[in-house]
């Protein structure tokens, strides 16, 4: 049967309108699924960078508390070679003081003897390293000659005799008497601040604090005073 010409004309403009729809269809879905595979890729990458950007600042924060470390161990030492350094140069008169005596005793022809060579004894003890033998002369010298003009001395070297032996707890104790016995003696400076750096080894960080910033505030223009300021200005760095 044949169709009339007008009809087949008809049904191709039909056939292509149904097939438009269905071709716009197929490509927008093919755009919307390029667009969700683009969009997972970004996602995907921006995690590996968050990724690679937590592990950089992992590892640098990691190399930050090591170097700090570091830093507060060479201070740590670098406070205790002048501390050591002061020691031996601010006691100078008073080892010539007993020097002198030892030497008038063997001019004279005596054995030397009296409070002054005892506490040179005991001071050379401490500076040979013989760390005990020293706490034990000194607390001997303290005991028997309290009222000498070196008892002040006496007890903050057995101070420093516990200190360099890590026993704060006695170490502070010695410390603490020279400003509490004998107000005024030349060592009260350096009394407070080993004080107050004994307290901050035992952790007490807030009687650390008012130690030192005694000292700074008693002692202003001292050398000591000077170290304690370093140290406050380190614990307020440190949170403590």
């Amino acid at each position: 049967m044949t169709r009339p010409a007008g009809s087949t004309a008809v049904l191709v403009l039909l056939a292509a309108a149904a097939a438009g729809p269905v071709a716009a269809q197929s490509r927008g879905e093919r755009i919307e699924s390029l667009e969700a595979r683009v969009g997972a890729v970004e996602r995907q990458l921006e995690s590996q960078a968050l990724l690679e950007m937590a592990r950089q600042l992992e590892s640098q924060d990691a190399e930050l508390r090591r170097l700090r470390g570091e830093i507060e161990r060479l201070q740590h030492e670098l406070e205790r070679s002048r501390g050591q350094q002061r020691d031996q140069y601010v006691d100078l008169d008073t080892r010539l003081r007993a020097a002198e005596a030892a030497l008038t005793a063997a001019q004279s022809g005596l054995p030397a003897a009296g409070p002054d060579a005892e506490y040179q004894a005991a001071f050379n003890l401490l500076k040979d390293g013989k760390y005990a033998e020293a706490a034990a002369a000194l607390r001997d010298f303290i005991g028997r000659h309290r009222e000498h003009e070196l008892a002040s001395n006496a007890l903050y070297w057995l101070g420093e005799a516990h200190y360099v032996q890590r026993d704060f707890q006695a170490a502070l104790a010695a410390f603490d008497g020279v400003t509490r016995d004998y107000p005024g003696a030349r060592k009260s400076p350096d009394a407070l601040l080993k004080a107050g750096y004994c307290q901050y080894e035992l952790r007490r960080y807030d009687a650390a604090r008012a130690t030192l910033t005694r000292l700074a505030q008693e002692h202003p223009d001292s050398a000591a005073a000077a170290e304690a300021r370093t140290r406050l200005e380190r614990m307020r760095s440190e949170g403590r």
